[in-house]
C-alpha cells in the first residue's frame, strides 16, 4: 500500500496535477490534496475513503465551478473526506444541482463559501452505485453559504451542522423525516424563507441566530429541543406545524410581525418555558385542545431577565404593555403575583417580570370600546379592552353587579329590551380601575331568532362556532371537550347542549355569554343529543356503552340511563314530549339497522322499528305524526308513523344520507348526503322532489332557520372546504357560505323564544 502524501494541484501546471479530479483519482488514504489558487470547472467525484482536499491559502481564492450544471459540483461518495477552505459554486438551489453533496460517513465539510448552491448530506441511490448511502456522523461547520441551504437527507443520523453562516436561501437548514440525533448548533442563518425545517426528526436545535425570515424555526412531526436560540424579525418566530411534542427552553423571540410561536394544532405534550417573548402578539393557537406546560417549577437560578429564580416565560410587547412589563411583583422575586392567562385554559402560573419595578406601581387606567351601543335584540356586542397597564379584567355586562366575563375581548348578546350599564374593573394585582358605557337594546323588530351552533367535529379542534345569520359571521368559537359531535339547543334558547365524544361528557354552554358554565359526565363516546319539548331534560345517545343518558336541565344531572341498540347516534324528541326515537346504526361486527322507541314517561324502550342499512340521523315532523330516519349505508330515507311506529315509506336519496330535518311547517324534509348534495323531500307524499348540489364533499351537519326560509349545511371531512352552505328554502338554490373551523360538524339554530 502506497503511503500518505500532499499532492498539489494548480490549474495553472507547474504542479502534480491541473485538476482536483485527476489528483483524486490518483491518491489513496491519508493523502492530502492542496490546491493552489484558481479557477477549477469541473465536477469532482471523490470516491477515495480517508482523503483531505484543501486550499493552500483559505483565503476563498480557490473556485470550484460545476462543468456539468445538471448535477453537484463535488459528489462525496467515501467515508472520512475532509473538505475544507474552498469556494464552491453550484449550478442552482434545485435538488441534485447542489453544491456539496455527501453520501458517506465521518465527512467533515468545514471553512468553505458556497453560493449559488446547498450543502446536501443524505441518502440516495445513485446511477453509477450500488445500494443505498447513508450519510451519518458528518460534521458541517464553519461555512458560509450565500443563496442555498444546508440539507440533510432522510434516515441520516448524528450529523453535526455548526456555527455556519447561511442567508437568500429557500431554507437555511431542512432536516428530513426519520433520522435521529443530529445537531444544528451556532448557526447564523438570515434572510430564508424558513431559518431551520425540520419534519419527523428529534434533532437538536440551540444556540442558533436567525433574523429576516418568514419563519425562523418551522417544525412537523417533530420531537427534541429548541433551546438557547435568538429569533429576530421574522414574520412568524417558531411555528409548530402538525403533531409537535418539543421542548422550547430559554430563547429569545422577538420582533415577528406575526406572532412569536404560531402553534398551528395547539395539541398538548409541548414544555415552553424561561423564554424571552417581546412581539405584538407572542402566541398564535389554531384551533385544538391545548395543554401545554408553559412553566417549570420554581427554582433557584438567573433567569432569561435577570431574576434569581426561574419558572415561567417574559411576556413583553414593543410598546411596553406586555404582561411582564406591567405585572405586579411585591416580594421582588422576580416571578409575577398573577398567573399570565395566554388563551383561553392556557396559563403561565410562574410568569417572569421586569425587576426595573417603577411601572409596577403605576394603577391601572380601565377603557374600552364597544362595537354596538344600541340596537334590537338579540343585540351582539364585541368589546375591545383600551386599558393600560392592565393584566386581569372583569367584566359586568348586565348591571346586577356579578362578573360576567374575565376575558380581555369578550362577547356578549343581549337577548331582552333594556337599558344596560357595562363595567369593566382592569386591574394590575395591587390596584384597579374601572370603566363604564351604556347599552340600550329595544325590543326586536324580527321573530327570527338569529344564531346558528355548530361543533368543531374533531379531537383537535374542540370548539363551537357561533354564527350570526344576519351578517353570516362567526362571532365568537367556544371552547368544549376532545371531538364535539352532537348540538341541541334548549327552547327558550338560552342553553346548548354539546356531546363530547372523547371526553364521555356534554359540555352545557350559556348562549348569552358564549361559555362553558358545566360539564355532565355521560356514558361511552357520546354522540347524538336532544332537548324536550318543556326543556326540562335532555337526552344523549352514546355510541360505545350502547345507552341513553337522561339529563336533568336543572340540575345538570342524569337522572336515568336507557338500554337501546347497537351503537347509538341520532336522537329526536316528539313535540308533544312522551316519546324519543333513538337511531341504532350498529357497525361491521355488530349491524343493527333499528329505531328505538323510549317512552319518556318512564324512561324505557317500548318499541323497537326495523330500518335501512345504517341509520344515522332522525327527526320528527312538528304535527308529531311523522318520523323521518336517514339510512346511510342504504341510500334511503324511512318514513315511520308515529302513531303505530310501522315504518309506511321509504325514500331512496342515493349518496349515503346521513343527517335530516324537517322544516318548521312539516312540509319539507331535508336530508344532508355524504355525496355532497341535499335532498328534498315533500312530506305529504314522500318522494324527492328536489337534488340542491352543494360542493364540497361529504355534509353531515344540517339544521333550519325558525322562518323556515334558510338551511345550514355542513361540510365535514375537509381540511380546505371548510364552510357551511346557506341553502334558500324557497328556491333551494345555495345563495352563500360561511367559513368555520376545519372539520365542521353537527349544526343547532337558536330556537324562536
Amino acid at each position: 500500500m502506497a503511503s500518505a502524501k500532499e499532492i498539489i494541484v494548480d490549474d495553472d501546471y507547474g504542479a502534480d496535477f491541473i485538476s482536483i479530479q485527476e489528483a483524486v483519482n490518483n491518491s489513496v488514504t491519508g493523502d492530502i490534496i492542496i490546491v493552489r489558487s484558481g479557477t477549477y470547472t469541473e465536477n469532482v467525484l471523490v470516491d477515495v475513503t480517508g482523503i483531505t482536499i484543501r486550499s493552500e491559502s483559505n483565503n476563498g481564492s480557490v473556485q470550484v465551478k460545476p462543468l456539468n450544471e445538471s448535477t453537484g459540483t463535488l459528489l462525496i461518495t467515501a467515508d472520512n473526506i475532509t473538505v475544507s477552505g474552498l469556494n464552491i459554486t453550484g449550478a442552482s438551489k434545485d435538488s441534485y444541482k447542489n453544491a456539496i453533496f455527501t453520501y458517506g460517513d465521518m465527512n467533515n465539510v468545514t471553512g468553505n463559501t458556497v453560493e449559488n448552491g446547498s450543502i446536501f448530506l443524505g441518502s440516495c441511490t445513485l446511477e453509477n452505485l450500488t445500494g443505498i448511502l447513508y450519510g451519518e456522523m458528518n460534521n458541517v461547520t464553519g461555512n458560509i453559504i450565500e443563496n442555498g441551504s444546508i440539507f440533510l437527507g432522510p434516515e441520516i443520523s448524528d450529523n453535526l451542522i455548526a456555527e455556519n453562516k447561511i442567508s437568500n436561501g429557500e431554507e437555511g437548514v431542512h432536516i428530513s423525516c426519520c433520522g435521529i440525533n443530529n445537531t444544528v448548533s451556532g448557526n447564523t442563518i438570515s434572510n430564508c424563507s424558513t431559518g431551520i425545517y425540520e419534519y419527523d426528526q428529534g434533532a437538536n436545535i440551540h444556540n442558533n441566530r436567525i433574523t429576516d425570515c418568514d419563519y425562523g424555526i418551522s417544525l412537523s412531526f417533530a420531537s427534541g429541543g429548541i433551546d438557547n436560540n435568538v429569533i429576530l424579525n421574522c414574520n412568524t418566530g417558531i411555528f409548530l406545524r402538525e403533531a409537535c411534542y418539543v421542548d422550547i427552553i430559554n430563547n429569545t423571540i422577538a420582533s415577528c410581525a406575526e406572532c412569536g410561536i404560531f402553534d398551528q394544532e395547539n395539541n398538548n405534550g409541548k414544555r415552553i418555558y424561561n423564554n424571552y417573548f417581546n412581539s405584538s402578539l407572542n402566541i398564535r393557537f389554531g384551533a385544538g385542545e391545548g395543554g401545554n406546560t408553559w412553566n417549570s417549577s420554581l427554582a433557584s437560578g438567573t433567569n432569561i431577565a435577570g431574576g434569581p429564580y426561574t419558572g415561567g416565560n417574559f411576556w413583553a410587547k414593543p410598546d411596553g404593555t406586555g404582561f411582564s412589563q406591567i405585572c405586579v411583583d411585591l416580594d421582588g422575586d422576580g416571578i409575577g403575583d398573577l398567573p399570565y392567562n395566554i388563551y383561553e385554559d392556557e396559563f403561565d402560573y410562574l410568569p417572569l417580570v421586569s425587576r426595573s419595578g417603577p411601572q409596577n406601581s403605576v394603577t391601572p387606567s380601565a377603557n374600552f370600546t364597544a362595537s354596538i351601543t344600541n340596537g334590537t335584540a338579540p343585540l351582539v356586542v364585541e368589546f375591545t379592552d383600551l386599558s393600560k397597564s392592565a393584566v386581569a379584567w372583569n367584566w359586568d355586562f348586565d348591571s346586577d353587579g356579578i362578573p360576567d366575563s374575565t376575558k380581555q375581548n369578550p362577547v356578549y348578546v343581549y337577548r331582552n329590551q333594556g337599558n344596560y350599564t357595562v363595567n369593566l374593573t382592569a386591574s394590575n394585582g395591587l390596584t384597579a380601575s374601572s370603566k363604564t358605557a351604556d347599552i340600550s337594546v329595544e325590543k326586536r323588530a324580527s321573530p327570527t331568532w338569529p344564531f346558528v351552533y355548530m361543533t368543531g367535529g374533531l379531537n383537535t379542534l374542540r370548539t363551537v362556532s357561533v354564527i350570526d345569520i344576519r351578517t353570516g359571521i362567526v362571532i365568537t368559537k367556544v371552547k368544549t371537550g376532545k371531538h364535539p359531535s352532537g348540538i341541541a339547543v334548549t327552547p327558550d334558547g338560552k342553553t346548548a347542549y354539546v356531546t363530547n365524544s372523547w371526553d364521555n361528557n356534554v359540555s352545557v354552554i350559556d348562549t348569552a355569554t358564549n361559555t362553558v358554565i358545566d360539564s355532565v359526565k355521560v356514558g361511552s363516546y357520546p354522540c347524538g343529543v336532544a332537548v324536550s319539548p318543556d326543556g326540562t331534560e335532555a337526552y344523549v345517545t352514546n355510541c360505545g356503552s350502547n345507552n341513553v343518558s337522561v339529563i336533568d336541565t336543572g340540575a345538570n344531572t342524569v337522572t336515568a340511563t336507557v338500554p337501546v341498540g347497537n351503537w347509538p347516534e341520532g336522537i329526536a324528541v316528539t313535540p308533544d314530549g312522551k316519546k324519543a326515537y333513538v337511531a341504532n346504526s350498529g357497525n361491521i361486527t355488530a349491524p343493527e339497522d333499528t329505531v328505538s322507541v323510549i317512552n319518556i314517561i318512564n324512561d324505557t324502550v317500548i318499541d323497537t322499528i326495523p330500518a335501512g342499512r345504517h341509520p344515522c340521523g332522525v327527526a320528527v315532523t312538528p304535527d308529531g305524526k311523522k318520523v323521518y330516519v336517514a339510512n346511510t349505508y342504504g341510500g334511503t330515507v324511512s318514513v315511520v308513523d308515529a302513531a303505530t311506529d310501522k315504518v309506511t315509506a321509504t325514500v331512496d336519496t342515493g349518496n349515503s344520507p346521513f343527517e335530516v330535518a324537517v322544516n318548521p311547517a312539516g312540509t319539507m324534509a331535508y336530508v344532508a348526503n355524504e355525496g355532497g348534495t341535499v335532498s328534498v323531500i315533500d312530506t305529504s307524499n314522500d318522494t324527492v322532489i328536489a337534488a340542491v348540489d352543494v360542493a364540497g364533499g361529504r355534509l353531515e351537519g344540517l339544521a333550519i332557520t325558525p322562518d323556515g326560509k334558510k338551511v345550514y349545511v355542513a361540510h365535514y371531512g375537509s381540511s380546505e372546504n371548510s364552510t357551511v352552505s346557506v341553502i334558500d328554502a324557497l328556491n333551494n338554490t345555495v345563495t352563500s357560505s360561511v367559513d368555520v373551523e376545519v372539520y365542521p360538524g353537527k349544526i343547532a339554530i337558536i330556537p324562536e323564544p
